[in-house]
């Protein structure tokens, strides 16, 4: 039960992590010929197929891509969440903001949609010192996100933001309701369904083929946040809460902010870090909030 819930938590910050890289590797495609929506589209019709080369290869991946066919249905509407809203309207806001920024907004809108639907819609229980730590988050988000000041407030790189945060919660939501812990092969029908949405603005704004100089960065845009990112994800929901892997992965702003500052030069002020702490200390409380006594093999099950 408890190495359970361990690698539960490594694999949701191995996900912050992973897509703490997003930004720094988006905005440098955006110096060649890419539009947001073309880096969208690219990188997840690159991780498609280097999941579908991979699947050839492995009879078991193909056996588990089989399987999961009964779940098309709900798989498609996870995609349209996590792959499209989230991947699209994120991208479209690095153009308008710096990558501190977008990311707190980011994930701020989106622990708020899994803190208010996880209750509504996976009957999870939200004690007070839960409570305590999303007002705690919210405070330190603020604080990150006013303390931009040039991009504070309700911009267009705020509002784009907030809703590839809305979707992103949504996401990790109904992936929990819908029990969809199919690993790689799950990553695999995400990034088909994703294509098929990300290609509409894709075709909108004008087919563009990348150039040469620009492959290195969506390869790795591909692999690790995108394949990696929604690996860790989904494998962390299978051991978490959902409102839990959300905390965890409210880490994801301070590994940006760190590889924003070290690849883009993009400063870091000092009361952004008093922001840093308070999310921290919101991510603690609810990590280590007591269990009711008497409950313990109950609560439990949440992590099987």
């Amino acid at each position: 039960m408890k190495n359970t819930y361990i690698l539960g938590i490594f694999l949701a910050l191995g996900a912050a992590i992973l897509n703490g890289t997003v930004g720094i590797l988006s905005k440098g495609l955006f110096s060649g010929n890419l539009t947001p929506a073309a880096v969208s589209f690219y990188k997840c019709f690159i991780a498609f197929i280097v999941l579908s080369i991979f699947a050839l290869l492995n009879s078991n991946f193909r056996k588990n891509i089989i399987m999961l066919t009964k779940n098309v249905k709900s798989i498609a509407l996870c995609s349209f969440l996590g792959i499209f809203v989230l991947y699209f309207f994120e991208t479209t806001a690095y153009n308008y903001a710096v990558v501190p920024f977008v990311v707190f907004i980011l994930l701020g809108s989106s622990v708020l949609t899994t803190f208010v639907f996880s209750s509504l819609l996976l009957k999870e229980k939200k004690n007070r010192l839960k409570f305590a730590g999303l007002s705690l988050l919210i405070i330190g988000l603020v604080i990150m996100a006013f303390a931009q000041g040039a991009t504070g407030g309700l911009s267009i790189g705020a509002i784009l933001a907030g809703i590839a945060g809305l979707g992103y919660g949504l996401f990790l939501v109904l992936t929990k309701k819908f029990s969809l812990d199919g690993g790689l092969p799950l990553v695999w029908y995400l990034m088909l369904f994703g294509i098929i949405y990300l290609f509409i603005p894709f075709y909108r704004e004008g087919i563009v083929t990348p150039e040469m100089s620009s492959f290195p960065s969506l390869l790795a845009l591909a692999i690790f946040p995108t394949i990696g990112g929604f690996y860790c994800t989904t494998m962390a929901l299978k051991y978490l809460e959902a409102n839990k892997v959300q905390f965890l992965e409210l880490s994801e702003p301070i590994f940006a902010t760190v590889f924003s500052f070290i690849i883009l030069r993009e400063t870091v002020q000092g009361i952004e870090w008093l922001g840093a702490f308070l999310i921290l200390i919101a991510i603690y409380i609810s990590e280590y909030s007591p269990k009711p006594k008497g409950k313990t093999e109950k609560v439990n099950q949440h992590f099987n």
